[in-house]
Order: C-alpha cells, then structure tokens, then sequence
C-alpha cells in the first residue's frame, strides 16, 4: 500500500503501481510492497512497516534513492554499475545506513535500530556521533542504547531475522551479552527452518549467458511443485514443470547484474530462502556505446566472493585479447599472481587462492585484478568475505595461559586477533561467566575464598577450543582471626606432689585452644601451628588438622615455671601468636 504525496487525506490508502518523492509506504500484517528501480535494484517493504520516500530519482544511468524507515524493516537488493554510482541510503531516525552493491535489510525496533548483510559493504553513521561503523555480508549490526553490536551470523540480511528479533529488542534492560544471545538464538532458529525449507524445495535455472546484450532477459526455473518462486515480481507456483520468469533493467545501466530468486513452499509464504542466483554482464544493447575500458576487463564472479569451504578465492573473469603481451595480475595481501594471461584460455581467466589463518591472509576484504596491454589498463577491487566460522578457514586454536598468585588468577588469551572467542569460567564445574573476545590479551580472574576447582574454558568461532584446568586457593587476609586458649591465657597452676627419686620428673597435661573466625571455622584456612616450650617444639601441617580445634598432648617439668607458646600461621600470610604460663609444684 502506498500513500500518495499529493493525497490530502492520508488516512486513505491506495494501491499504486508508481511512486514517487515524498510517498508514504505503509504494510500491515502478511502484507509487502516492492519497489523496482530501473537498473534491477530491488526493495522490499516488509510487514508492519511505515517508510517515507525522501529522494527518488534516475539521471544518466545513477539511482539517487534515499528512504526514512520509520517503523519495520526493509530488504534490498542493490546492483553494482559499471559507468555510476548508486546512491542509495537508508535512515532510521539515529542513524543513516549508506550500501553499495549489497543486498540486506534495516530495520527500526521500539528501541534499536538494526543494519544487516547477506553480501556486499554498508556503512551505518550515528547522526548524533557521526561515528561510522562499516560491515560486511554476513554481519549484523545492533545500534541499541547508544551502544553498537557487531555480531556474525549465517542468517544475516535475512528477513526473517528481523521479525525474531522485533518482539526480543523491546526490551531495554539488555545488556550487550544478552542482545548478541538473543540474536544468536534467532539465528540458529532461522538456520533450522531453512534447512527445512532447502529439504522441501529443489529448483533448476537455467544459466545466463556470461555477457548479454539485451535489457530484457527471460529465464527458465523449474521447481519441485508446491514451490513459489519469484525474481521481483509476483510468486508464481510450480506445478514440476519449467517456468519462464522475465527480468529486465534500464539498457543505460552497463555492469554486472545479478538476478535473485526467492522461494517459499505453499502454506508458509514468510519462511523463503533465495533459491538461485544468476549473474551476468550486461554489454549494452545496440543503441548503448561501450566503453573501451569494459572491454578491457570484465570480471565474472559473484561479489562479494565468500570463503568457506573451500577454503579459497576463486576469481573468473574475461579480458582483451588484442594484445599477447598483456599483464594480467591477481593480488591479495601480500600475494600477488604470476601474469595469467599466457596461462587462459580465449581471453578467459580463472585463478584461485587457498585462505586461511594459516596463511595470514584472513583478515583481507578486498581482492585487486590489474590488467595493462597497449589498448590501455585497468584495476579492479573484488570485495571478500571471509567466514571465519568456518573450519577449513579458522585452523588456529586461541591459547590459554594462567599464572594463579594470592587469590588472583592471571591469563594470557592469544591466537585470537581477527578471530572472535568466547571466554567462560567454570567454578567447580558450575558456568560463572561468559565473555566475548575479538583479539589477545591479559586479563585477571578473582578467585574465590577457600578451594576450589577452576575451569577456563576458550572457544573460537570454528569450534576451535582450548582449556585449562587446575585448583586453586585463595585465602584473603583475617583482620578478626585469634587463638583462643581453654582457660585463658593467664598463669596456671598445677599441684602434683613430687615424684619418688629416679622417677621421671615430667607431668602430661592437654593444651586445648581454637583458632577463631575462620570462614565456616574452616580448618583449610590454616597453614602450620607451632607449639613452643623449653626443650620441645611441636609443629602440626594444616592439612593434617580436621577442625578449628586443637587438643596437643604437652610435657611440663615438675618443680619450675614453663611459658608455651602457640603460633599459629594462616595460609594469608598472617601469623597469630599467643602464650600460656604453667607452674607444676
């Protein structure tokens, strides 16, 4: 549904198959408009969405589309030219999303506003800050609370991601941790329902040629029945047997183009998944000129170019022929290609680059073609993505290193940088916290009062794990800790009648006294006591003791006056003293 500008009663909607500057596009439930611009680019207004066109306009083969999403989301799908450059923007009332040949959707939620990617490069400004955040296909990101999230997800630039997460971002007592949770949960429910749907549906489309000449194409899809496919217009339902979908764009429009296919199995038209996509090049139709520098060099592969498994960059493009001595060069980082223009075929070349952070080359996005020859030069940047979930890509596991010391446990994180982990301790095998790493680093635990069995526990985003595991202790100091002596610490007399001669001169007698205000009279607490008198030393190991109390058989001489004298050496370094007079007569 679309208000029209010059519609003085808003309230009404109609139905338009045009619109314009200043229109107004409201969707309710199960409801959606698409919007086609003249070089292929699609956008799509989701449910429950209000949008205002602010700029709309086509001038010499340039988009000039600027749109307010003022509730709801919306997907797109841009095209990249080759002569121009779209300019295309998206604002959410806090931020602007400014995207370039990518296809995603923005959203605005009671509370955040979000910017997703299946492919391609968006910058998000805060307008407040002026602060850009710039991501890639297959990151999300969550501007909530004047905060930023960036977070990976396989579901990104999908819709459906948007409508999981609307009802979830409502609420604005999340933290950080627990909005990258939720999306996370929304991602791994997304992912099974597509594998679901990939399960149910099963297309054939037939290819493009590598390079047309024609604006106007007409494919053929045949899908298993029950299928509803659609390029940019209305589904159309597969009964098994071959469907002829149209696609055309402005003839002005020289470049790459890549046509979408969406599908979605009869019974739940909100869960769709793409189900094909064709690239080709469009040349120019006999009434559009083309550049000399096109003609050069004209690269072939989808972008951005992901990498997963195989872990590699394939490249594939075509190049001019006329000159034999031609250079045609491939760089990535530090690695720059042989010249493959001896090594290709008819002008067509196809080279690939093992990725990974083996090879120091993961953190690259951008791939460099330079092609020089006598009829003239031409470089080209390829954008990348590198799936650093993937385990063919991500063969590094991050490091743990711990040093424990007086109730602190340092650590060291590392193999990390360009990778993002996931720290969690475990206390006596119970989680205690969870934490996000995206690079090296040192960091402190604080340990708990006694013993205790520790978990550090590390794990990359391929699955990549590392742990370690070890008890440790942590007294801190006892300000109130004291011995406490039965009877007191004052003088104590004995009455023994001396003893025959030649008989042993010496009496036993029990010194019974208690170490106080240990934690929970913990024992563990206490590293040694030493029981000191004339002649005798005494030295019992804490780990020998099973209470708080001490009863110690003593030998006191008969006829003069003995001072014992009790140390007590708790595992915090502290030491308690304390004295008993005996006289024996």
């Amino acid at each position: 549904m679309v208000i029209k500008s010059n519609d003085p009663d808003k309230s009404k909607l109609k139905k338009a198959k045009n619109v314009k500057e200043r229109d107004d596009i409201i969707t309710k439930l199960e409801s959606e408009v698409i919007i086609g611009l003249p070089d292929g680019s699609s956008f799509n207004v989701q449910e429950n969405t209000v949008v205002t066109i602010t700029k709309l306009s086509f001038e010499d083969g340039e988009n000039n589309f600027i749109t307010e999403v003022k509730r709801g989301s919306m997907k797109f799908d841009v095209q990249k030219q080759a002569k121009t450059k779209n300019k295309i923007k998206f604002k959410t009332g806090i931020a602007t999303a400014a995207i370039r040949g990518t296809d995603g959707f923005i959203g605005k939620t009671a509370k955040c506003e979000i910017a997703s990617l299946s492919t391609g490069n968006l910058d998000f400004e805060i307008s407040t800050t002026k602060k850009t955040y710039a991501i890639t296909g297959g990151q999300t990101i969550f501007y909530c609370k004047d905060a930023a999230i960036v977070v990976d997800l396989e579901s990104s630039g999908n819709g459906e991601l948007f409508r999981e997460l609307n009802a979830v971002l409502t609420d604005t007592t999340l933290s950080a941790d627990a909005i990258r949770k939720a999306a996370e949960k929304a991602d791994k429910k997304i992912s099974e329902k597509q594998k679901e749907l990939r399960a149910k549906i099963n297309c054939h489309i037939d290819p493009l040629p590598d390079i047309v000449y024609s604006a106007k194409q007409t494919i053929s899809a045949t899908c298993s029945e029950g299928t509803y496919i659609r390029i940019f217009g209305e589904p159309q339902r597969s009964n098994g047997n071959a469907l002829l979908l149209p696609v055309e764009w402005d003839p002005s429009t020289i470049g790459q183009k890549k046509v979408p296919f969406t599908c979605f199995y009869e019974g739940d038209p909100t869960n769709t998944m793409q189900c094909g996509l064709l690239t080709t090049y469009f040349a120019g139709s006999s009434d559009t000129t083309t550049t000399g520098d096109q003609a050069l060099l004209t690269i072939m592969s989808s972008m951005p170019i992901k990498v997963c498994d195989p872990a590699m960059i394939t490249i594939e493009g075509v190049f001019d022929t006329t000159d034999q001595n031609a250079v045609l060069t491939v760089t990535l980082g530090k690695y720059t290609s042989k010249n493959l223009v001896p090594l290709s075929a008819k002008g067509r070349f196809l080279h690939s680059i093992p990725v990974s952070d083996k090879n120091g080359n993961w953190n690259e996005n951008t791939l460099y073609v330079n092609f020089e020859s006598k009829n003239g030069n031409k470089n080209v940047e390829v954008p990348i993505r590198v799936v650093k979930s993937c385990k063919t890509v991500n063969l590094i596991p991050p490091t743990l290193a711990l040093y424990a010391n007086q109730c602190k446990a340092a650590l060291a994180l590392g193999q990390t940088d360009g990778d993002k982990a996931i720290y969690t301790l475990y206390i006596d095998n119970v989680a205690q916290k969870e934490i996000y790493f995206d690079s090296d680093r040192k960091f402190y635990e604080k340990l708990t009062s006694g013993i205790h069995t520790y978990r550090f526990h590390v794990e990359d985003l391929a699955g990549n794990k590392v742990e370690l595991k070890q008890r440790l202790q942590c007294y801190p100091p006892l300000r109130n800790a004291k011995i406490v002596i039965d009877g007191g610490e004052e003088p104590e007399y004995i009455p023994v009648p001396p003893p025959p001669r030649g008989i042993n001169t010496k009496i036993h007698r029990q010194l019974s006294f208690s170490v106080k205000n240990l934690p929970q009279n913990d024992p563990t607490y206490i590293k040694q006591i030493d029981i000191t008198l004339p002649g005798n030393h005494i030295q019992l190991r804490g780990t020998d003791l099973q209470s708080n109390r001490i009863d110690q058989q003593i030998e006191l001489p008969h006829g003069t006056s003995t001072k014992v004298k009790i140390t007590v050496t708790l595992k915090s370094g502290e030491i308690l003293t304390a004295n008993k007079p005996y006289t024996v007569q």
